[in-house]
């Protein structure tokens, strides 16, 4: 990172006087009184007095005040691998972006869009040649790429857009956190990312075929061992012809915090805090992956692979829609997922109408606990480019994304409810990446609502519930009584009614982070150490490795920079505690 950084600077440089000898050139835009290039679109439009342009700029400067000409707000993606638009729509033409270039005048252009794992590689060589859009997003991984922003002033501050254009939603969506969220992004005062919500209710949950299970006469599982009891029997009576056994996620066995496919909760079961920062219980910090608790759940994942419980072929399932197919093909009957897996397995019920799928806090640790990890106080986060002369006007469209989204706009909510039911990646389908403005509570609030509706018939009893939770209520309700599966209704059932009512449970034990960003050597040390940790733990649960290796690792984990990081966090969890 430091010989990043030291070119960074250098080609800033060259950058800077080449671009001090282009201002003049024509066809460039206008440049502004601290010489920065703004965009041609964003000019004054002449034959304006002082009078009219300062009531404009008043007017502008408010959550919903639409600007009198057209503006462009260019951006940069991550590609979705299921956009899933209805017919005719694009990411830059769809109803979210035509709802917010008729309510505020601006235009989305997209400047490009790479798969996710491009995105920052793709994002520093725009820094590089200073050629950054006008708003991107960043993850809470990403965090040393946004101090080298900031370092280096690329970023807007957006302080007085926020506290003037920000809407009643957002505020209350942040004061839901403490304010957390905006803590990572404040420097001296100064607000320059706005990051969404990422509290919690994301953990993994264990994900049963009901219909299996009833078919094998089962119990609904509480410990490790029966779980293993069910996926014995599922082995040997083979319910849906064809069963593998567990799913898991190839690349990221272990997991971590909303780790799709992976063993997460067994390794919490006896205390494991994988890919977590915490303090041990001699108050030492330390990263969880490396803590001696993890040996215990790699020994049963590797028994279980042994013994033929756990996908074979999982090792080769590389793929992102890989394990989606083994799933929705009814191959398996076991996986751990978030409460939201319905939403991504929505063919399953397509391809097998009969089938049935419940989720469950399990497996319990020896005292009765469903341990979970959460993460920390921020997920994505909006930044803007300093260059770009309309700062707001992001917070502004972030106000009309949720008001549509959320159905506080009547007009907006009949216009997204179509991409809502062919289960649109919202995210992509967001200007700004669909940074995610919601209470800290939603979750569980909209699964109450759900079971209020379906339970009692009474669609009300949740706190800050919106009317884009009550349709989703709605639809959950209507497949309760029909079993219909048109529109989302399966999906909201098992994601909103199911899922979201055991996140919030007595039995769920919450463990938080000590430190969740990055420090200045992980952006160096840790695709190594990363790949290191999914290796070993490969090699041990297929047996490649004897568990013993576990010990080995930890020496290598150390060895190869997991010591010098270990010290970098510490010094910054030190000095955060000051």
């Amino acid at each position: 990172m430091k010989r990043f950084k030291n070119l960074l600077m250098g080609l800033l440089v060259v950058v800077l006087l080449i671009s001090i000898v282009a201002c003049s050139a024509p066809g460039k835009g206008t440049v502004n009184k601290t010489g920065e290039e703004t965009r041609t679109s964003d000019k004054k439009k002449p034959g304006t007095n002082e009078n009219d342009n300062q009531d404009e700029t008043a007017d502008i400067m408010t959550p919903y005040g639409k600007y009198p000409e057209a503006i462009e707000m260019h951006t940069a993606k991550r590609a979705s691998s299921k956009p899933n638009f209805v017919e005719g729509d694009t990411v830059e033409d769809n109803a979210m972006t035509r709802y917010v270039q008729d309510k505020l005048n601006v235009k989305l252009v997209v400047d490009w869009e790479v798969e996710g794992s491009e995105f920052i590689n793709k994002l520093s060589l725009n820094i590089v040649s200073d050629d950054l859009p006008d708003m991107f997003t960043l993850g809470a991984g990403d965090y040393l790429v946004y101090k080298q922003l900031l370092e280096n002033d690329k970023l807007a501050d957006l302080t007085e857009a926020y506290e003037k254009c920000a809407g009643d939603y957002m505020k209350d969506v942040f004061s839901s956190y403490d304010n957390k969220n905006l803590e990572p992004y404040t420097e001296d005062g100064k607000l320059y990312g706005i990051a969404g919500g990422r509290y919690g209710y994301e953990h993994n949950l264990l994900w049963l075929r009901k219909d299996w299970m009833e078919e094998c006469n089962l119990e609904v599982p509480k410990t490790v061992e029966d779980i293993k009891h069910i996926l014995t029997v599922f082995k040997e009576k083979n319910p849906g012809g064809h069963n593998v056994g567990m799913i898991l996620n190839a690349t990221d066995p272990a997991g971590g915090y909303g780790s799709g496919y992976s063993a997460t909760p067994i390794f919490e079961a006896y205390g494991a805090t994988p890919k977590t920062w915490i303090k041990d219980k001699n108050g030492d910090i330390v990263y969880g992956s490396v803590a001696p608790e993890m040996k215990e759940g790699l020994k049963v994942l590797a028994e279980w692979y042994k013994e033929g419980l756990i996908d074979k072929q999982f090792p080769t399932r590389t793929d992102g829609g890989a394990n989606d197919a083994v799933w929705n093909g009814s191959q398996s009957g076991v996986v751990f997922a978030p409460w939201h897996f319905s939403y991504t397995e929505a063919d399953l019920p397509r391809n097998n109408p009969d089938a049935e799928v419940i989720p469950v806090n399990a497996p319990l640790d020896s005292e009765g606990n469903f341990n979970v990890i959460w993460p920390g106080p921020s997920g994505d986060a909006v930044f803007i480019n300093k260059k770009y002369e309309h700062p707001e006007a992001v917070v502004k469209v972030m106000n009309a994304e949720y008001d549509m989204w959320r159905g506080f706009d009547p007009e907006g909510t009949k216009l997204i409810k179509p991409n809502r039911d062919a289960n649109v990646d919202w995210g992509y389908m967001f200007p700004t990446s669909g940074v995610n403005l919601e209470y800290a509570d939603i979750i569980p609030n909209v699964g109450l609502l759900a079971k209020n509706y379906i339970d009692e018939d009474k669609l009300e009893g949740a706190p800050s519930a919106t009317e884009m939770d009550k349709e989703m209520a709605r639809d959950a309700k209507n497949y309760a009584d029909t079993k219909s599966l048109e529109g989302m209704g399966w999906v909201h059932y098992h994601g909103r009614y199911l899922g979201s009512n055991l996140v919030n449970t007595p039995e769920v034990k919450i463990t938080y982070p000590i430190f969740s960003f990055t420090t200045e050597s992980m952006a160096d040390l840790k695709p190594n150490l990363d790949t290191l940790e999914s290796t070993a733990f490969l090699q041990i649960i297929t047996g490649e490795k004897p568990v013993d290796y576990f010990d080995e690792f930890v020496k290598q984990w150390y060895a190869q920079g997991g010591d010098t990081v270990t010290k970098e966090v510490k010094n910054e969890v030190k000095n955060m505690e000051k």
